[in-house]
């Protein structure tokens, strides 16, 4: 998973993971008498959500399910809180239970009675997040359920019942003291009860009650590291304005790419009551709205060190780098502004094949029986070649099964981002676990690259947006052999928008020409020894154009093969700020003074010989602002004569445009 920092998505998720630690739900509770206990039962349901089909998913051995408890196994429904009676047709459940349901691929919540009798949720009535209660009506109330009343406050060490769907298994009744008072994180408006009734997974949206079944609190949530549980006093909810849903927190916001943060605060109100699933539109259009302010706001405030303004931007908008596989850029803690370069695994697949990736990032060199526009196309065909490498997993009771396929995208669709390029953004369902697989791919002449995450269902729309907009953010080259290349630059409305200034000619094992508004070069035979499987880089990269900063073609490489030492070499390199340290201050003095190693003199090292030289614009070095390297390298040892010959070669055959 690439490391998620959203403002908005937090506290959403924050909210959904009021997680109720797993304790045995086997202890019965004492001191209520069986009438009061049947009346509570009555009063209380399970909210459940029917179960997904597992759709296209495919499996490397068929699954276990035998290992699954029996009750989970046969029951079509999966239990993810409860919720109870107040009033006729008026149940209250936790605000995190409901919102488990936005845009879930289980689809939307009901109530479940004893006897297993569903109920869909009609309307939402009212709502407060930061409270956590929910109060519903059904679109058929049962004919036979008790209402719980309202009692007065606990006093301390009284005696009191959780109730609830504690694990998935049933309404339990469970007993403990009521303890104390905890403020509410904000500003200590009201107070949490705390109690020491066993709470398990399933408890929350279940009522605390008394002795005499009378309703003190909505079940919330467990202490982190001790048996003092929370619940939100039933006042706070009868008390509550009708008709409004409220959405409220206060939380920090960063971003993955800068060592900032703000602290943002937000109180969102709407009108109520809602059908449960224009609830969900609403509920979902507020955090989205509200994660959208925040990132602008955030980038605003600190706009004149994002990346490329400022000065610590500089050294990367004077570096030219290899990376076939994407890295993201982000603010060091000094300001400067450097690539990732974050450690990669490598899967290798049949027929040449493979996929790189780190825990964000990927990169696909598709096999050589696999057609590149096939590739575009076929989401599918996509997903099955990165879950080769990518190790996707179902729990099955205490095994885990591996995922071989995800079937087609659910959804497909196209970004481009502030460079031009042209984003290819799937999202693939996983049923099972309510999540997306989403990858933000661009196209490449040997597959495609680009960043991937997981994310509950509910988020993934919201946590898209977020990654699109990190996709400025991403530092990535292009290569590919000469044959793929080929195919690459017939497909039209794949390519990124800075190809439409480019000239490319790839002739088999003729020749390849380069040709762009800044500089031209021709790599022949006479050069390098060319086949289809000889391997071109277009090294991209950020840097200062006329009036605004580019992803442009800094640097041309061509090599005769994947493994060849062999190749040619041309890149940009501008006049570093003075700012810049005396590294850069030294190459570009010996680049345009054409001083060693760029005064067309051997160097040999590492079983290679190099040989470079810089070629000027017209009107020779004086004023001069950029100047192209020339380099030629070949295997082994060789004599000045011969690799001045290639560099006399390459020299004639480029053709600096720009001053």
């Amino acid at each position: 998973m690439f490391p998620w920092n959203g403002s908005r998505l937090g506290v959403a998720l924050l909210a959904l993971g009021l997680q109720l630690s797993v304790m045995p739900a086997t202890v019965l509770a004492v001191d209520l008498d069986a009438g009061t206990q049947r009346d509570i039962r009555a009063a209380t349901f399970e909210v459940v959500q029917l179960k997904p089909p597992d759709g296209a998913v495919t499996y490397e051995r068929p699954l276990p399910l035998d290992l699954i408890p029996y009750q989970q196994r046969v029951d079509l429904y999966r239990s993810i809180g409860t919720a109870f009676a107040i009033g006729p047709n008026k149940y209250v459940t936790a605000a995190h239970v409901l919102a488990a349901g936005a845009a879930s691929q289980y689809g939307p919540p009901a109530l479940r009675d004893a006897a297993g009798n569903v109920y869909p949720i009609h309307q939402v009535l009212q709502y407060s997040q930061h409270e956590d209660f929910a109060v519903l009506s059904l679109q058929n109330s049962p004919r036979h359920v008790h209402v719980l009343k309202a009692g007065p406050k606990p006093a301390l060490n009284d005696v009191v019942f959780a109730v609830g769907n504690a694990l998935g298994e049933g309404v339990v009744i469970r007993d403990g003291v009521f303890t104390s008072e905890s403020p509410e994180e904000f500003e200590g408006k009201w107070n949490f009860l705390r109690f020491t009734a066993a709470a398990s997974p399933g408890n929350s949206g279940g009522p605390l009650v008394d002795r005499r079944g009378q309703l003190l609190g909505v079940v919330l949530r467990k202490s982190p590291s001790e048996n003092l549980n929370y619940a939100l006093a039933i006042d706070q909810v009868m008390n509550a304005r009708p008709g409004e849903g409220g959405i409220s927190a206060r939380a920090s916001v960063r971003l993955p790419i800068m060592d900032i943060a703000e602290t943002r605060e937000y109180d969102e109100h709407f009108a109520l009551p809602l059908e449960l699933s224009e609830f969900y539109k609403t509920w979902l259009a507020v955090i989205e709205k509200e994660n959208e302010r925040d990132y602008t706001e955030l980038l605003a405030h600190n706009e004149s060190h994002v990346f490329p303004r400022g000065a610590g931007a500089e050294k990367l908008l004077h570096t030219i780098q290899s990376s076939p596989l994407p890295q993201r850029m982000h603010e060091a803690q000094n300001h400067i502004w450097v690539v990732d370069g974050a450690k990669s695994q490598n899967v290798q697949l049949e027929h040449n094949g493979f996929v790189d990736f780190t825990s964000d990032m990927v990169r696909l060199h598709a096999p050589d029986d696999v057609d590149l526009a096939t590739l575009y196309g076929d989401s599918n065909l996509q997903m099955d070649l990165f879950l080769k490498a990518y190790t996707l997993r179902r729990m099955v009771g205490t095994d885990s099964v591996r995922v071989t396929s995800l079937g087609k995208a659910k959804t497909e669709e196209t970004f481009t981002d502030a460079y031009g390029r042209i984003w290819q953004v799937k999202a693939w369902a996983i049923p099972y676990d309510d999540a997306m697989l989403v990858v933000l791919s661009l196209p490449t002449p040997e597959g495609y690259c680009g960043s991937y995450f997981r994310i509950p269902t509910g988020f993934s729309h919201m946590a898209t947006l977020q990654q699109k907009r990190l996709l400025d953010f991403v530092f990535v080259t292009m290569q590919g052999s000469l044959g793929r290349w080929q195919s690459y630059l017939t497909l039209k409305g794949i390519q990124p928008k800075s190809f439409d200034a480019l000239d490319i000619d790839v002739e088999g094992h003729q020749q390849v020409n380069f040709r762009s508004a800044r500089f031209d070069v021709s790599v022949t035979p006479n050069l390098l020894k060319l086949s289809d499987g000889s391997i071109m880089r277009l090294n991209f990269a950020f840097f200062h154009g006329a009036d605004t900063v580019v992803w442009d073609v800094a640097g041309v490489w061509v090599a005769e093969g994947p493994h060849s030492q062999n190749s040619v070499v041309v890149w940009r390199e501008a006049e570093p700020t003075s700012d810049l340290p005396d590294g850069f201050q030294d190459r570009w003095r010996k680049m345009r003074n054409r001083e060693f190693p760029f005064n067309a003199t051997v160097a040999s090292e590492n079983s290679e010989t190099r040989i470079a030289t810089t070629t000027l614009p017209p009107g020779g070095p004086s004023g001069v602002k950029v100047v192209y390297g020339l380099r030629v390298v070949a295997e082994g040892t060789q004599p000045q004569d011969a690799m001045k010959q290639k560099l006399d070669l390459l020299q004639s055959s480029v053709k600096q445009l720009e001053h």
